[in-house]
């Protein structure tokens, strides 16, 4: 089964181009195929296959096909520029109130959230295309759609927008997908008490100055 890319930290390059900027939520990457004629029929997390004895990750399963099963099929089957696609992977992020850098507390009421969609031999849906097909199903908070400038990655930063982790950036150059995160300091300083510094490096490329 696809597995999402490796997010980069954004670099001084990103800034000036077009971006969609969304809520990128606090929790596990969860995946999860659909076939044309096998239905939902595999699940995973980033890096291994979930079954249903797997107690941590399940519950992701249950909450998904109550939430979002049939609405996505629903698109699947009556958007004309998916009729003839026969498989499609869905991303979503498993979290609860006080998950924090994939940890999660067992007593958490917990939800998933879908934040892209691969389809098969054309990949990840673009940002527009993202929001105009399925932003009617529960997709992250869209927090900025225009020019990528310094000011919106300094709010991003000093968490203006009220967000838990900080945000996923997309765009599009010539229809190539580009997707990188910005974090928030305040998230960056509990990753740092939690998990100590070597994780704050890895978790930004090492790019301590944009920070």
């Amino acid at each position: 089964m696809k597995t999402y890319p490796k997010l980069t930290y954004y670099d001084e390059s990103d800034i000036g181009r077009y971006c969609y900027a969304f809520d990128k939520l606090d929790g596990s990457n969860i995946r999860v195929e659909w076939d044309r004629k096998r239905g939902w029929y595999k699940f995973g997390t980033r890096r291994t296959m979930i079954t249903d004895t797997d107690h941590d990750y399940y519950p992701a399963i249950e909450i998904f096909m109550n939430k979002y099963s049939e609405q996505l099929q629903r698109v699947f089957r009556d958007k004309k520029e998916y009729r003839n696609t026969q498989r499609f992977v869905i991303f979503m992020e498993y979290f609860g109130e006080n998950s924090f850098a994939g940890h999660h507390v067992d007593d958490d009421i917990k939800d998933c959230i879908i934040f892209d969609i691969s389809q098969y031999k054309r990949g990840i849906i673009q940002p527009k295309e993202f929001i105009k097909n399925f932003g009617h199903l529960h997709i992250p908070d869209i927090v900025h759609q225009g020019t990528l400038t310094e000011q919106f990655i300094e709010d991003v930063k000093s968490n203006k927008f009220g967000l838990d982790e900080g945000v996923m950036v997309k765009g599009s150059d010539n229809k190539e997908l580009w997707v990188k995160k910005i974090k928030t300091r305040e998230w960056i300083t509990r990753l740092k008490q939690k998990m100590g510094m070597d994780f704050v490096l890895e978790d930004c490329d090492n790019k301590i100055d944009s920070l």
